[in-house]
């Protein structure tokens, strides 16, 4: 694996100490708004399952609704989204320039974190959907932490004569993560029960889009300088 981004760990279960209340009590209202849905779920078991009560959860935030603001903004965008470029030039060189197999790397540690947080994606679907203040928040976290270090790496790789250059970076860059995406949402949100070959199906989509974004002669490591 040329690839290595820790998931974050949530606080455990019980009674935690005052200064990681805070989070705590967010991990908490994010998986039980991600597996029973927010209109579905009180404060009051918000603090119960967090182990605490509802009169301290209200010192934290002074709302359900600014509860749930703080848990997309900390917790599921925060955790599902970032991305940086110099990680992604890292885990490149990581794989020995070659780019199917960081391709491959970094949809692995995606589908990895995405399972072992699978109520944080639905939350993040269903919110998306729902409502447009979600969707404001989401375009602007997306923009900044997926889209703009993708775009800029894309450019660089162009420029570099590693990708094809007859295709925008941008055409490129919504290909890479439609394919992703379209695998990571099946197989985390639509259908997490089947039999699914994940390494396979990796292999699938980096190899697809490594067909159709290559330049002429396939990819290649940069020129030595």
């Amino acid at each position: 694996m040329c690839m290595s981004t820790e998931l974050p760990i949530p606080p455990r279960r019980g009674r935690p100490r005052n200064e990681a209340l805070h989070g705590h009590i967010l991990w908490t209202a994010a998986q039980l708004f991600g597996r029973q849905g927010v209109a579905q779920t009180t404060t009051r078991e918000v603090a119960a399952e967090a182990g605490t009560t509802e009169r301290t959860l209200f010192k934290h935030f002074a709302s359900k609704e600014g509860l749930m603001q703080a848990v997309m903004d900390e917790v599921v965008l925060a955790h599902l989204a970032p991305l940086s470029l110099a990680d992604l030039r890292t885990t490149i060189a990581r794989c020995g320039d070659d780019l199917q197999a960081w391709h491959r790397a970094l949809l692995t540690e995606r589908l990895r974190m995405l399972s072992e947080a699978p109520d944080l994606v639905r939350l993040l679907v269903v919110e998306v959907l729902r409502s447009e203040a979600a969707r404001s928040r989401f375009a602007v976290t997306w923009r900044d932490a997926v889209w703009e270090p993708l775009h800029t790496l894309f450019t660089q790789l162009q420029d570099e004569g590693r990708l094809r250059r007859d295709v925008e970076a941008a055409a490129l860059v919504r290909q890479f993560l439609s394919l992703n995406l379209g695998l990571l949402i099946a197989r985390v949100v639509v259908a997490p029960t089947i039999a699914w070959d994940d390494k396979s199906e990796i292999a699938a989509v980096a190899a697809v889009f490594g067909a159709g974004a290559a330049p002429a002669g396939g990819f290649s490591a940069p020129a030595a300088r």
